[in-house]
C-alpha cells in the first residue's frame, strides 16, 4: 500500500497549482455549473476563476494547502480563518473583476452567482467558525484517500483552537465523506438546478 500524502501550506511560488488541481478536480461540480460558462468555454472559465480565486478573489488571507505524494500535486485546499468572509469584495475590487466576472460567467451568470452567494451567507453558523471554502482532489487520483488525509491535517489545528469548522457541498458522496470527519448537515438549499448542503464540525 502506498504511502498516505504530505499535507502542507502552499508556498506563494505554488500559487499556479493550487489552482490547476482545483481546476481539475472541479471539472464538473454542480455549484460551478450552476453559475460558470459551460460548453466549449467550460474549461476556461473554471481555469480563469481559480487562477483568480487563489490569488485573492476570496480573500487576501486566504490559507492554501497541497496534498502531494511522490512529486506529484494530488488535493488542494482553501480555508478562511474565523472571522474572514469569502469574496467580501470592496467596491472598488468588485468593479475590478467584473470583466473577469463577465468573461467566465456572463450576465446572467454572474447574477446566478451573486444570489447564490448571498443565500450561502445566510446559511453560515452565527458562532465563530473556519471556512472550508473549496477542496479538490485531482482526478486521477480520487478515491485514493487524498481529501481524508487534508481534513485530518487542516482540522488538527482547529481542534488544538476549539475552533468550528464550515463548509458546502453539493454531492452526497461528499457528504459522506465529511460526516466521517466529524461534519454534520446543518442546512440545505434547493434552487432549479442546483442542491447543495451546508455542513458544520464542532472541536474534538
Amino acid at each position: 500500500m502506498s504511502a498516505p500524502p504530505s499535507v502542507r501550506p502552499a508556498r506563494a511560488e505554488e500559487i499556479c497549482d493550487v489552482a490547476q488541481v482545483l481546476t481539475d478536480a472541479f471539472v464538473d461540480e454542480a455549484g460551478l455549473n450552476y453559475w460558470l460558462r459551460q460548453g466549449a468555454a467550460k474549461q476556461r472559465a473554471r481555469e480563469r476563476f481559480f487562477d483568480r480565486a487563489v490569488k485573492d478573489a476570496v480573500h487576501p488571507e486566504r490559507e492554501l494547502w497541497l496534498a502531494e505524494a511522490g512529486g506529484e500535486t494530488l488535493g488542494a485546499a482553501i480555508w478562511l480563518a474565523p472571522g474572514k468572509k469569502a469574496y467580501d469584495l470592496s467596491p472598488l475590487k468588485q468593479l475590478a473583476l467584473t470583466p473577469l466576472m463577465l468573461s467566465i460567467a456572463g450576465l446572467g451568470g454572474m447574477s446566478r452567482g451573486f444570489a447564490l452567494a448571498e443565500k450561502l451567507e445566510a446559511l453560515h453558523p452565527h458562532g465563530s467558525h473556519a471556512h472550508l471554502v473549496f477542496l479538490g482532489v485531482a482526478t486521477a487520483a480520487q478515491g485514493r484517500g487524498v481529501g481524508s488525509a487534508i481534513l485530518k491535517h487542516t482540522l488538527a489545528p482547529l481542534d488544538a483552537s476549539g475552533t468550528m469548522a464550515f463548509l458546502e457541498t453539493t454531492t452526497p458522496r461528499n457528504v459522506a465523506l465529511y460526516e466521517r470527519h466529524g461534519f454534520v448537515v446543518s442546512g440545505e438549499l434547493n434552487v432549479p438546478g442546483l442542491q447543495l448542503w451546508t455542513m458544520t464540525r464542532q472541536p474534538r
